[in-house]
């Protein structure tokens, strides 16, 4: 069963897409898959950059940083960089660059996968083409069905009713880590 998280990153992408292609955490860099850009982090951040500068430049949000996260024992790290790239596909429509990389360093496998904020063809932001309307249409929304669809497609487990869980948006999660979340605290 596949647990996904999504955060925009404003600062320190270059940083970031370095710690997912971490040759110690993908094989020596055979789990690594490019849409888009260079398999090298370094030059990854560059054609990011370079896509961005055609764009509207609008926003503050650089790229965005997808975690999916498979129960212990339930896929190989080759499945995994198969239903990650199936992933995001269906959420990106292979018109966002990124960086797809699978970490088999821990008990659980999971994809990291950076993809740039800005469209290849029509410059605008992520937030813009997807990321509009009432919560179902959200993009953290959109993530975990198209997660649930690629996992329930090749015969992966699925969380079911998801909606009655303890999820949380990355704000919140962020907020309560640092103990400033006001749901967190408690009343008099």
């Amino acid at each position: 069963m596949a647990v996904v998280k999504l955060h925009g990153i404003s600062v320190s992408e270059s940083k970031a897409l370095n710690y997912i292609a971490n040759p110690e955490k993908t094989d020596n860099g055979r789990l690594i898959y490019a849409m888009g850009c260079s398999t090298n982090p370094n030059q990854a951040s560059r054609d990011f950059e370079q896509i961005r500068q055609t764009g509207t430049g609008r926003n503050k949000i650089l790229s965005h940083h997808m975690i999916q996260s498979f129960a212990p024992g339930e896929i190989t790290p080759e499945e995994a960089l198969e239903v990650g790239k199936q992933t995001m596909e269906k959420l990106t429509h292979n018109e966002y660059q990124y960086l797809l990389c699978v970490h088999n360093d821990r008990e659980h496998i999971h994809v990291h996968c950076i993809f740039n904020n800005v469209n290849l063809f029509n410059g605008l932001t992520f937030e813009t083409n997807e990321d509009q309307g009432n919560v179902h249409e959200r993009a953290w929304k959109k993530l975990r069905d198209r997660s649930d669809e690629v996992c329930k497609e090749n015969g992966y487990s699925v969380i079911e009713n998801p909606e009655l869980g303890k999820g949380k948006s990355y704000f919140e999660w962020d907020m309560k880590r640092h103990g400033l979340s006001w749901k967190a605290k408690s009343l008099p």
